[in-house]
């Protein structure tokens, strides 16, 4: 079944691309939000520096934000890159899967790389990945599996998803023993276990080999930086990102 067969290749576009831009802009703000223990579903959006409430026209993803020159129109204090960010990355998802994907696989690959994202900008602000996500994205991408993957098998992929964990459990465990310092999070390991829910075995050595390959080419460029020096790299982020082309290359062939 064809991604809305009867509308032109722009219309599909620019409708993918609205609702990422929507969705974009409510997982920059909880990005924004939940770190410091406010609610994304109570109160009106305000600036992070003065709190003045947006108007309408202050709302609107990516043109609000040009239109101010990355900056509060009231105190002028710089809007978060993380947020920019976000809905881009979601208006470049929903452009991506409703152009080129059909509907049911546009739909399924959509809404786990939205998931994906609020996961990787909070892993590089950070270093933390909300359990509760997690376990989001391991039902949301098991339930795909199993309604829109004819040939997904349940048992391996559960067998996958279990030997992933074990395995970079034990790379945390062991290295905190050497070294006697965190070397990985918790969460690294949860989060490799639910892509392995939903991703091909096949792919899951690639899916490390290209997040390892993100991580040493982030820690080459970032070397100096004191995050770096101790430790913190944002492991996490680097599989989301890798898991996203993965998952992307799975739909396309």
């Amino acid at each position: 079944m064809e991604a809305i067969g009867f509308l032109p290749d722009w219309g599909r576009a620019l409708g993918g691309a609205v609702l990422g831009a929507i969705l974009g802009s409510f997982i920059g703000a909880l990005c924004s939000r939940w770190p410091a223990g406010l609610s994304i579903m109570s109160g009106r959006s305000r600036c992070d520096g003065c709190h003045t409430i947006l108007k309408v026209q202050q709302l609107i993803p990516v043109i609000s934000f040009l239109a101010q020159d990355g900056r509060c129109s009231n105190c002028e204090m710089p809007i978060g890159r993380a947020q920019i960010f976000a809905e881009i990355s979601a208006m470049a998802i929903g452009a991506a899967a409703a152009l080129w994907l059909p509907l049911e696989q546009a739909l399924s690959f959509a809404l786990i790389a939205w998931l994906l994202l609020p996961l990787i900008i909070l892993d590089f602000k950070y270093l933390w990945l909300p359990g509760s996500l997690v376990v989001a994205l391991a039902i949301i991408g098991l339930v795909c599996g199993l309604t829109l993957a004819p040939d997904y098998n349940w048992g391996m992929q559960m067998g996958a998803a279990a030997i992933c964990w074990l395995t970079l459990e034990g790379v945390r465990i062991g290295y905190k023993r050497l070294r006697g310092i965190q070397g990985m999070g918790a969460g690294d390991p949860k989060l490799l276990a639910a892509l392995a829910l939903w991703i091909a075995p096949l792919y899951l050595p690639y899916l490390l080999l290209t997040a390892s390959g993100l991580g040493l080419a982030y820690a080459i460029t970032q070397h100096s930086k004191e995050n770096i020096t101790e430790n913190k790299l944002p492991f996490g982020a680097f599989l989301a990102i890798a898991a996203i082309a993965i998952y992307w290359h799975m739909k396309r062939m």
